[in-house]
């Protein structure tokens, strides 16, 4: 029977296509893997490289998938939901897949070496959606259907076959062999976070998921707090969902969600988050920007005046403020202060004279404390050697050795003599 889809046979097609594989299939060869807690020797067939669907649910492309549809406005919202295995679905799953074998070199892989065919099986449910090996199929398929004659070995792949197509188990398949394994680190953070949000958001305890994942809950907690911001940070820039903006910026939006746990008051909150903003959009010199963060928590009381300074930011008088002398301090004036701050760079719109200030105000603040180290030398290291010497008579003990003691006192008193001459 022949078929004209690329991305998969209709449902009913590929049920009868893989039972039929399994039936008639006269090879030996198993695919051992555990799967919902039983150690299993899979059936390995070879099928037709169209008949497969990719599965929409994979993890890695959860937050490409939110991204392909912010920048295809055309396409309906629900499209990855609706029905999954609809051409259209499937089609765009391919598209979106295409994005990170490109970025991973893996077409090209292939691509340069037209020789190298497939050395270990796909695995698939027992309606053929694929749970391990989407972007090699991905990779194959665009090869194949490009040039059939060149890559002809792809016209058939090889398949190890589940016993059932049950939605948990292949959601625990792939965390096993992707994301606890050694290609951990192909998983972009967001993917992952994005998968965490999802699971949260249908009412899974963090516990559970945190087991399920092999992580401490705090980590899934961190992991979607980080999600949320970059989410926020992508919509406030312009470019909603655009995940591959935010591939390598893990660990400063980790820093952010930190930073404002540690700062307390709304005003120093807001600015905070407006600098963070802009140097996440261009970048200071210097330390990675996950370094900087909580240099710009600590530093922010000075970086604050030098920001009204620099956008010439008029602060209006609140009159609030003589209320909240009266009923609980200077807070709110500090509040307001920075909260007119962080709304003049907002509306200045200028990330990189942000970042800039923000640096140089960083820069001034290293320099004084190198500085004071410096000034201070010489009393910490003489504070050391007397404590040191302090230690050494409380603890005197005859049976202890005496070897060197002496001239090593007679250095000590050499040293004092010339700190003594210093001072005067």
């Amino acid at each position: 029977m022949e078929y004209t889809y690329s991305f998969g046979y209709p449902n009913m097609q590929r049920v009868l296509a893989i039972t039929e594989a399994l039936n008639n299939s006269q090879t030996v060869e198993k695919y051992q893997i555990d799967y919902r807690g039983k150690y299993r020797p899979l059936s390995v067939i070879e099928v037709p490289i169209e008949m497969l669907v990719y599965r929409i649910e994979n993890i890695r492309t959860k937050s490409l998938q939110k991204q392909w549809l912010a920048q295809h406005r055309d396409l309906p919202r629900d499209l990855f939901v609706s029905d999954p295995f609809s051409i259209e679905a499937q089609e765009t799953q391919h598209q979106v897949l295409k994005l990170l074998i490109d970025k991973e070199n893996l077409l090209k892989t292939f691509k340069n070496n037209d020789k190298l065919q497939q050395t270990e099986p796909l695995i698939c449910s027992n309606d053929g959606i694929v749970v391990n090996g989407n972007r090699r199929l991905c990779a194959w398929r665009e090869l194949y259907y490009n040039n059939k004659i060149k890559y002809a070995h792809f016209q058939t792949v090889r398949v190890a076959v589940l016993p059932d197509s049950d939605p948990q188990g292949m959601y625990d398949l792939e965390i096993a062999l992707q994301i606890r394994s050694d290609m951990k680190a192909e998983y972009v953070w967001h993917t992952i976070a994005a998968d965490y949000q999802e699971k949260f958001d249908l009412g899974m305890d963090i516990g559970i998921l945190a087991e399920k994942q092999n992580k401490k809950p705090e980590e899934i907690s961190t992991y979607i707090e980080c999600y949320n911001y970059a989410a926020q940070y992508l919509e406030s820039i312009g470019h909603p969902d655009e995940w591959m903006l935010v591939d390598k910026q893990e660990y400063a939006f980790k820093q952010i969600v930190i930073g404002r746990k540690n700062i307390s008051n709304p005003g120093d909150k807001e600015l905070f988050q407006e600098i963070s903003k802009a140097m996440l959009q261009a970048p200071a010199d210097g330390d990675r920007l996950y370094k900087q963060i909580p240099k710009v928590v600590s530093g922010l009381a000075t970086i604050a005046p030098k920001l009204q300074e620099v956008f010439s930011i008029t602060i209006q008088d609140n009159n609030d403020d003589d209320l909240e002398l009266l009923t609980g301090g200077d807070n709110g004036i500090e509040n307001t202060t920075n909260s007119q701050i962080a709304a003049g760079i907002r509306i200045a719109d200028n990330p990189t004279l942000v970042a800039k200030t923000v640096q140089s105000v960083l820069n001034t603040t290293e320099e004084l404390e190198k500085e004071k180290k410096k000034k201070s030398f010489i009393f910490d290291q003489v504070m050391k050697a007397a404590t040191l010497l302090t230690n050494a008579v409380s603890n005197l003990d005859d049976s202890m050795s005496k070897d060197g003691v002496g001239k090593q006192l007679e250095n000590i008193e050499g040293a004092c003599v010339a700190l003594k001459d210093w001072i005067k």
